[in-house]
């Protein structure tokens, strides 16, 4: 495969590489797949943003267990919570009711 770069991003590559005690073609591997797993990242955090992606979904496509993909979205400062606030509401009401009738 070949590809053609311009001097800035050469350079930029070229300090990446020197920094990191890699050749050129590691540090543009390492680059490359870098960027891909951020895509990934940010297109799954969308999804689930936009609730096309349950939390377990948003998990299996990033390869995390629900936990790890909590966390992520809690340091991304994404709602974890998906739903409305009456669906919400409702279920903590539900709940409390469950709660009483136990006393």
């Amino acid at each position: 495969m070949n590809t053609t770069l311009d001097e800035s991003l050469l350079r930029r590559i070229d300090a990446y590489a020197a920094e990191h005690l890699e050749d050129r073609s590691t540090a543009v591997r390492q680059l490359v797949d870098f960027a891909l797993r951020e895509h990934a990242k940010r297109e799954a955090l969308k999804g689930y943003e936009q609730g096309r992606l349950t939390l377990r979904e948003l998990a299996r496509s990033l390869r995390l267990d629900t936990w790890q993909a909590q966390d992520l979205l809690l340091s991304e400062g994404v709602a974890v919570a998906q739903g409305s606030t009456s669906e919400t509401a409702g279920a903590v009401e539900a709940v409390g009711v469950v709660l009483r009738a136990e006393r």
